[in-house]
């Protein structure tokens, strides 16, 4: 892909990301204005999200020919999995993330999903499951970019009710995340130069998806 493609694939992100900082839930984490409520909730969508994702990795990887592309999610895929190691899986750094607050397992399965987390989590189901394998590489740059600005957000604002808290959880992804990032930039140098429309459409996928995660968290679909 042409230096210029990649730039504009970059830019739409950035524009993205920098929408989802400035969502009431970013700014109110920043601001130590989040309530108890309001992180455990964040905690609860989040970790809905973190059991998902190897399966969504592992539908990408299913509809992938690109051999750079394809490394690239099978890293991705790895650490997931904690690079062979059961214990360092991300997900169970998010279990013990739980126990930590207070939340049992118990709490966490019987969570009632609202329409913010069920959009989010369908979405990436769908996303992932389509033949385009572009819009999913996509939505990913926003899933994976995202990650530094919610999950930094909330290691400030989790502080303010849990203080003595110790956690991988959130340094944990944010340095992963990065890499990842960075990855997916690499492999999009890759591809053709008439990906680039599905590419940004996945980019838009992904702030949507991420966006109604936020907003569930803050309680928006609690009313009706």
């Amino acid at each position: 892909m042409e230096a210029k493609n990649v730039e504009l694939v970059r830019a739409a992100t950035e524009e993205s990301l920098d929408r989802i900082r400035t969502h009431r839930f970013i700014r109110k984490a920043h601001a130590r204005e989040l309530s108890r409520s309001e992180v455990l909730r964040w905690i609860l969508c989040a970790g809905r999200e973190s059991r998902s994702f190897p399966e969504i990795l592992e539908n990408m990887v299913k509809r992938v020919d690109d051999p750079l592309v394809l490394e690239i999610l099978r890293e991705n895929l790895e650490d997931e999995y904690g690079n062979g190691d059961s214990d360092e899986a991300h997900f169970q750094h998010y279990l013990h993330l739980l126990r930590d607050v207070g939340l049992s397992d118990e709490e966490f399965e019987s969570y009632t999903e609202r329409a913010g987390i069920r959009l989010a989590l369908d979405l990436a189901y769908n996303v992932s499951s389509q033949p385009v394998p572009e819009i999913a590489i996509g939505y990913m740059l926003v899933n994976e970019g995202m990650t530094p600005i919610t999950y930094g957000a909330v290691d400030v604002a989790i502080h303010r009710h849990f203080p003595a808290l110790e956690t991988k959880f959130f340094r944990l992804h944010v340095e992963v995340d990065e890499h990842h990032v960075a990855e997916l930039y690499r492999a999009i140098g890759a591809l053709s130069d008439d990906t680039v429309d599905d590419i940004l459409f996945g980019v838009a996928l992904g702030e949507r998806g991420m966006g109604v995660l936020l907003d569930e968290a803050l309680g928006v679909f609690d009313h009706v």
